[in-house]
């Protein structure tokens, strides 16, 4: 019988990896003892949101969303919905106590950069969270204050809830992430143009937000309306041509969180997210008989590997990895 000695370093370099992947020698009877070695950990981002099925919006979008970004997610799971592409079915929402021991888990054993929080689905979750967030001490939030499903046919936060993210919520974040709907909520101004857009958007801030990016891309333009409480900015942008836009609000607050996790500020944070997401949205795809999810990871493309490299076979190396004779 033959044997092969296996060098996991020159594997990893053949297949395109920078460096080793792990370090390692042979043991007894072959078996590969792992040497103790520690890589630095990226920047640890917290989603608070829903769980979607088929995984475009939530906090599965937030998970892929952090990854791009060269984060770590962790997630506490507020609903699950019975959801597709063609829309929510029901929702069922997450119990106040068990989202504050998901929250406490988490808190007592990592190091949380940045949170955003999405769907809550009732006051209780609004309290708990408001509440861990007290505790928690972490200096960049992101709410994205989602009240809706898209289709508009299922409730994703009640009305206690609503209204106690409006008073208590609001002012515990570094930015709120409202689309029309909401911030005609939160706001009490009918969003018809630029204009009240902005004006919305002061109103909210003097309501106890921090700061708000108004979401226009469901206006005739697609403009987004930043105001911090000193000076408001318009970021422009083109309407994509696409359906596949199922997630995109969770994507873009989530990209915020994560630049605001490498201590980016806020301005820039939110330039960057909205130029990621509309090219996530340009590389959209369909995966169902609905809107399809935005492409997270377009940045990535995945090359084939080098000419003469594949599995290695059971009985030995590939000629194309052999070390060269001496």
């Amino acid at each position: 019988m033959s044997r092969a000695y296996i060098s996991t370093c020159r594997l990893a370099r053949a297949f395109g990896a920078a460096g080793p992947v792990f370090f390692g020698a042979f043991g007894a009877e072959g078996t590969i003892a792992l040497l103790n070695h520690h890589n630095p950990a990226p920047p640890i981002v917290l989603t608070i949101a829903g769980f979607d099925p088929s995984a475009g919006a939530g906090i599965a979008a937030d998970l892929k969303t952090f990854s791009a970004h060269n984060c770590y997610g962790v997630a506490a799971v507020t609903a699950l919905t019975v959801q597709s592409t063609q829309g929510v079915k029901s929702v069922h929402v997450t119990p106040a106590a068990e989202l504050r021991a998901q929250l406490d888990a988490l808190l007592e054993d990592v190091k949380i950069a940045a949170i955003k929080i999405g769907m809550l689905g009732h006051r209780g979750n609004a309290v708990v969270v408001a509440e861990f967030l007290d505790r928690a001490g972490v200096a960049n939030v992101v709410l994205d204050p989602v009240m809706k499903s898209t289709s508009g046919m299922a409730d994703l936060l009640d009305a206690g809830g609503v209204k106690y993210l409006a008073e208590e919520l609001l002012k515990r974040a570094t930015v709120v992430t409202p689309n029309i709907e909401e911030a005609e909520v939160l706001s009490g101004i009918t969003i018809k143009d630029h204009a009240t857009m902005e004006a919305a958007a002061l109103k909210i801030v003097e309501r106890g937000a921090r700061a708000v990016v108004v979401k226009g891309g469901h206006m005739e333009k697609a403009i987004d309306v930043l105001f911090d409480g000193l000076e408001i900015l318009t970021l422009g942008g083109e309407h994509v041509k696409t359906e596949n836009t199922h997630g995109s609000g969770c994507t873009f607050a989530s990209a915020i969180a994560a630049q605001l996790a490498f201590g980016r500020p806020l301005r820039d944070s939110v330039l960057l997210a909205k130029a990621y997401v509309t090219k996530a949205i340009e590389k959209g795809f369909s995966i169902g008989k609905g809107p399809g999810p935005l492409d997270h990871f377009y940045r990535i493309h995945q090359e084939p590997p080098p000419r003469g490299i594949h599995e290695v076979p059971q009985h030995g190396m590939h000629p194309a990895a052999e070390p060269a004779s001496r």
